[in-house]
């Protein structure tokens, strides 16, 4: 508690976990967010089996991973109401490429805007805060996808063409505003760079949304609604071009900013730390290399082993996405959400470690909570037991934090219309 103190004032830690049922269990807040809805939608929804997932309500935090199966992005509700999309992919389809979602006529733009515009909150047209983890095409959009050009000049594609389908109205990531020009930035180094600096320079130059740079060790992304009344809840910038926020308690701030690289792409991804109450949440992009292991000493000084409660991994946990920094410390979430579009992720011979909880003779306990968007059909039949290290696969999958993040749940949604039903329900999970 006191280093995590040292290091931001509203940051505590995090504690154990329930063990996982099948079984649906009806935890007390449901009641106030069935009632909620009932109120906004005239109807009753809930969280049952093949029934329609019920809306975000006051005071949970929502994490959704969306999939298109052609990038990634995640949509988060915090308590108050005040919202965030990490990430809007869109890639073209290869022969590795899982089945695209909900159909291969859907662009994937249009099912992520689809379903951000489904689940925002009531009364709400657009989204504040849109956050690119980097610069690559399965984060913000791709060239190849483009059919159209925008009358402002930029190509349309992910971001770009979410942007007239749902607006925001704060924009943050690690370039702003220099990009390309600033020698003091790792390489801007993705084919559909050009077009998004377009979009952003447009967009903020006509006052359309406003744009930050991405500064580590900062609480950028701020509740705007009623932050007074969820004071456990923050966002800490933990990484971000090739930074790490680092703990020092001889500090009198308890942490500094140290450079890990300068390499462009995914080492210079940015990443989060969600704290809610007695709940904690990493997601790094596709962060790798050294900053990769620099993250791994920042939890490991920050959070208790038995604390982590979800980790959302790391480059779609492809075979580089677990350093030896998170091998060495016992890098142990109890729950790993997982984003992946290809018939090589999640990468088995690392997915089977991780189910083991065995590296580099380091043994420890893990719950094997594992849920993916997409599992190839290749990779069941060339790894027959892959399922059984997997929890929950195929669908948009959901985080849904109860207020004051005492507990949780995951939900696997279907990912074949635009309905949005639960496909399975995973919880709940207590957090101590």
């Amino acid at each position: 508690m006191d280093k995590l103190s040292i290091i931001i004032s509203t940051l505590v830690i995090g504690g154990t976990m329930a063990s996982c049922s099948e079984e649906h269990i009806k935890m007390p807040w449901e009641d106030d967010l069935n009632a909620k809805h009932e109120e906004q939608k005239g109807e009753l929804p809930t969280a049952q089996e093949g029934q329609v997932l019920p809306r975000w309500a006051e005071g949970c935090l929502d994490i959704h991973l969306i999939n298109s199966g052609r990038g990634e992005c995640i949509f988060y509700i915090m308590p108050d109401g005040t919202t965030l999309v990490v990430d809007a992919g869109e890639t073209e389809t290869s022969s590795t490429s899982v089945p695209q979602k909900p159909n291969a006529n859907t662009r994937p733009y249009m099912t992520d805007a689809s379903y951000i515009r489904h689940f925002l909150p009531a009364g709400k047209k657009a989204f504040d805060y849109f956050m690119a983890s980097h610069l690559h095409i399965d984060h913000i959009g791709d060239t190849k996808m483009a059919t159209e050009t925008s009358e402002n000049g930029y190509k349309l594609s992910g971001i770009t063409a979410i942007y007239d389908e749902v607006p925001f109205n704060h924009l943050i990531d690690r370039g702003y505003p220099t990009y390309k020009e600033d020698k003091d930035l790792p390489p801007v180094d993705s084919r559909f760079a050009d077009d998004y600096i377009k979009f952003v320079k447009w967009g903020t130059s006509n006052k359309k949304f406003d744009g930050t740079r991405f500064e580590v060790g900062k609480n950028q992304i701020k509740m705007l609604n009623d932050a007074e009344k969820y004071k456990n809840f923050s966002i800490f910038n933990i990484c971000g071009n090739g930074n790490v926020w680092v703990v020092d308690n001889s500090s009198s701030t308890g942490g500094k900013v140290e450079n890990f690289s300068k390499t462009g792409g995914n080492p210079s991804s940015c990443g989060i730390h969600i704290h809610y109450g007695k709940f904690d949440y990493i997601a790094c992009g596709d962060l790798v290399s050294a900053p990769q292991n620099a993250v791994a000493n920042y939890v490991k000084a920050t959070i208790p082993i038995n604390g982590f409660e979800v980790f959302k991994a790391h480059h779609h946990l492809s075979a580089n996405a677990w350093g030896s920094g998170m091998q060495k410390n016992e890098f142990a979430p109890k729950v790993i959400v997982n984003q992946n579009f290809s018939d090589y992720q999640p990468d088995y011979n690392l997915l089977n470690s991780i189910s083991t909880g065995i590296f580099d003779n380091n043994t420890y306990k893990w719950d094997n909570n594992f849920f993916t968007t997409n599992l190839h059909s290749r990779q069941q039949e060339n790894y027959p037991d892959i399922n059984q290290k997997i929890t929950g696969c195929n669908g948009h999958i959901v985080v849904r934090v109860a207020p004051g993040g005492e507990s949780y749940y995951v939900y696997v949604l279907d990912d074949t219309d635009m309905i949005y039903r639960v496909k399975s329900i995973h919880g709940p999970y207590t957090s101590k």
